[in-house]
Order: structure tokens, then C-alpha cells, then sequence
């Protein structure tokens, strides 16, 4: 029998405990002791004889407990209980994705120092086998690229944007409605999310420690559904898309999350609603694809459980020098640098000239349009310009050329005043 200790009681935690107490597989884990910021409080479904508390070291200091699973939220809180957990020799399994992407390097040392095991299965895409799928099955391939839908609450989004042809407003509030995005959707909506799964899963695939801070990040927020009826007509649709692949000339590592118009054929262009996949090329199998559900206490309550029961069994192999967030942190390439053709919408004021300024913007840069698009019937622009004149939605698409090159001329029409366009990089087969 393994003693377990859980440190926090929500939407996770409750999950973790129904399926261990229904789950045949589990019958070897016993809980002990559960973590919790008010130990008055009933609380439906946890097993007779569990022991609640608000002191830290009653979970992590036990002699009994050898697992602690932390699933507080935030990183403050939960970055002290797992450095004491892993300090007192007890392995730990997390789902906290936050935690792992500023603190991996120094938490899988420790757990390296004191020899015990740092599960981190369900901090990425909730319950595909993702992790698992780069640590072990791929650990004798080189991986070469990866990109992937890693965030629901965008992908249900958009996925209710292109077939629904809601707009993001309405989209957004059904989505809140229906739990699929929280009441502030900042931290989901801006690409934060993904953008600390990316670090992660770039991290694993590649052998060095990827700080996600230092990779790239737009959300959703500013689309609208006039970008995603052009994209349909042009052949793609729009997803949130973490990208990290080696570059072929210097061996750096570049990557960005953004919104990317996908072909129709592409394999993650099928992924709907809140539902991830991750798309990774490796020299010897080619392309590999995971997807799947990837969030949700019942989804993420398998992974760690699967966790759980490989350190218990001891299946699960103990970090050592060559974990890759112990590896040497990977070069990333300059911002900007490869290159892509760019679909853009601005808002221009309704002057004669106006087309031909922007062109001549572009052209001042050496970039070439590959199409011009006034569309009738867009939807609305809100303001004025200075000067008086309306605002009109000028749609453009960009032979290939690098995205520092595109900065200028966004810089230079900028100076006109005319605001922040949306930008999106369309991806070829």
C-alpha cells in the first residue's frame, strides 16, 4: 500500500479523489492527509478517515506519506510545498503548469539531489499521454518540430466562430456560460496559457530548458469573425497554434504562440471545440499526432493518476543530470527571422490614397502583396480616424517575407496613426 497526501481541494482535487476510490487500479494508493486553506469545512466525497489540514508539514513531513500530489493553483503556494515535499524525499505529481514552466529547472533538480520522482504528466494537454509520448516512446528519435492546439478555451472559440458564425463576443460569453472560459478569459484568451505548455513541451522534445517568457505570444482577442469568413475563403481556418522547431541553418530553436491560418488539410485544422492535439516531426517516424481531451478534472485526474500509480509501482524513472530542464537552456532563434506569407486587416481611413500609401509602405521594404481586399458588409468599425474620415476594413495577404521586415511597414503605417492591425501568419502544407 502507498500513502498518498493531496494539497488542494477544488475541481481537480475532488476529480483525483473519485477516481482513485472507484478505479480497480488504484487500490494499492491511500490517502492520508489533504492540504486545505480551511479545514472546517464539510466537504462532499472525501474518503472517512482522511485528515484535513491547514499546516504544510502535516502533508509533507509525514513519515508515512511517499507521494504528495499538488494541485493548489497559483505558483507561490504551491512552489513551498513541493520544495519541501522533494526536500523531505517524497516524490510529487502536478498538474500545474505554471509552476513547471518558471520553476522546472530548479524543482527536477531537486528531485534529482534527493533521488525521488517529479510526475508532471497532467500539466500539459489534461489527459493525452503527451509527456509520456516525448519521454519515452519518441526518447529514441530526434525531434525536430512540434506544434499544437493546447488550449480549449480558444480552440471551442474559434470553433464557434467558423461553424456557428457567432462573433467572439457572443462566442466568448456562451463559453463562460458553459465553463469552458473563466470570467476573466485574459490569461486563456492572450495565449498566456499556451504559451507555458509550449515551454514545456519544447523543453521535453528538445533537451534543454526553453523559458516560455523568452517565446513570442499573441492571443485571440482582438479577431473578429471577418477574419475567420476570409480565411474559409481562402481554403484555411484560424487556430491557436504553439510552434517550436530547429532551425535548419544554426540549430536554434524557434518558436512562437499565435493565431495561424491553417489549410483545411492540415492535421490539427480538424481539432474542434475544447479538445488539444499536438503534431510532432522527428527524423525516423515522420509525423506523430496526440489529441484528445485537454482539460477537465476527469481527463487531468487520469494523467495523474497515471502518475501516480507509475512512481508507486516504480515504473517511473527518476531524473538525473539528463532530464532536459537540466540540460543546457536551448538558443532560441531572433524574433522575426523566418520566413512566411501574412494574412492582415487594417483599419484605413476612407480617403483616396489610401491603398496606394500602404503599398507603397510595403514597397519601401521590399515586400510584395499577394492580394487586396475591401470587403463589403465587415463587420463594423467603431471610431473615426483623425481628420473625420470613416474607417474602412482593408484586407491584405503578403508574399513570403520575414516578420521583421513586415515590423517596419507595421511600424511605419503606425506612424500614420492608424492603429494595430491583426496580423496572422498563414501556414503552408
Amino acid at each position: 500500500m502507498t500513502t498518498i497526501g493531496l494539497a488542494g481541494a477544488g475541481t481537480i482535487g475532488r476529480g483525483l479523489i473519485e477516481l482513485i476510490g472507484r478505479s480497480p487500479a488504484a487500490s494499492q494508493l491511500k490517502i492520508k492527509t489533504l492540504l486545505v486553506r480551511d479545514a472546517t469545512r464539510s466537504r462532499f466525497g472525501v474518503p472517512a478517515g482522511v485528515k484535513l489540514t491547514t499546516k504544510l508539514e502535516e502533508l509533507t513531513d509525514d513519515p508515512e506519506i511517499s507521494i504528495v500530489v499538488e494541485l493548489m493553483g497559483g505558483v507561490d503556494a504551491p512552489l513551498r510545498v513541493v520544495t519541501r515535499a522533494l526536500e523531505q524525499g517524497k516524490s510529487v505529481v502536478s498538474a500545474n503548469k505554471n509552476l513547471l514552466a518558471q520553476h522546472g529547472p530548479a524543482l527536477f533538480a531537486l528531485a534529482a539531489n534527493h533521488k525521488v520522482n517529479l510526475g508532471v504528466e497532467a500539466s500539459v494537454c489534461g489527459g493525452i499521454p503527451i509527456i509520456r509520448l516525448i519521454g519515452e516512446a519518441l526518447r529514441a528519435d530526434r525531434i525536430t518540430s512540434l506544434e499544437g492546439i493546447v488550449n480549449g478555451t480558444t480552440n471551442y472559440l474559434l470553433t464557434r466562430m467558423s461553424e456557428e458564425k457567432t462573433s467572439y463576443s457572443q462566442a466568448l460569453a456562451e463559453a463562460q456560460r458553459l465553463g469552458f472560459a473563466e470570467p476573466d478569459p485574459d490569461y486563456d484568451v492572450s495565449g498566456k496559457d499556451a504559451v507555458c505548455k509550449a515551454g514545456i513541451l519544447a523543453s521535453l522534445a528538445f533537451g534543454g530548458y526553453v523559458d516560455f517568457r523568452r517565446i513570442p505570444t499573441s492571443g485571440i482577442e482582438n479577431l473578429q469573425l471577418e477574419d475567420l469568413r476570409q480565411a474559409e475563403r481562402m481554403g484555411y481556418t484560424v487556430k491557436l497554434v504553439a510552434t517550436a522547431r530547429r532551425t535548419s541553418h544554426n540549430n536554434k530553436l524557434d518558436a512562437q504562440v499565435a493565431p495561424v491560418l491553417l489549410p483545411l488539410t492540415h492535421p490539427l485544422a480538424s481539432i474542434r471545440h475544447e479538445n488539444n492535439a499536438v503534431l510532432i516531426e522527428s527524423e525516423g517516424l515522420g509525423m506523430t499526432l496526440a489529441c484528445g481531451k485537454g482539460a477537465g478534472p476527469a481527463p487531468t485526474s487520469v494523467s495523474l493518476l497515471a502518475d501516480l500509480l507509475d512512481i508507486a509501482e516504480g515504473r517511473q524513472k527518476l531524473p538525473d543530470v539528463n532530464h532536459p530542464f537540466l540540460g543546457t537552456p536551448f538558443e532560441m532563434e531572433a524574433h522575426g527571422q523566418s520566413s512566411s506569407r501574412y494574412y492582415l486587416r487594417f483599419a484605413v481611413p476612407d480617403r483616396p490614397g489610401t491603398l496606394a500609401l500602404v503599398a507603397g509602405r510595403f514597397a519601401d521594404q521590399g515586400l510584395s502583396l499577394a492580394s487586396v481586399l475591401q470587403p463589403e458588409g465587415a463587420d463594423p468599425v467603431p471610431a473615426p480616424v483623425a481628420g473625420g474620415h470613416p474607417q474602412v476594413t482593408l484586407i491584405l495577404t503578403t508574399h513570403l517575407c520575414r516578420r521583421a521586415q513586415l515590423d517596419k511597414v507595421l511600424g511605419a503605417l503606425a506612424g500614420e496613426g492608424w492603429g494595430n492591425p491583426v496580423v496572422l501568419r498563414i501556414q503552408e502544407d
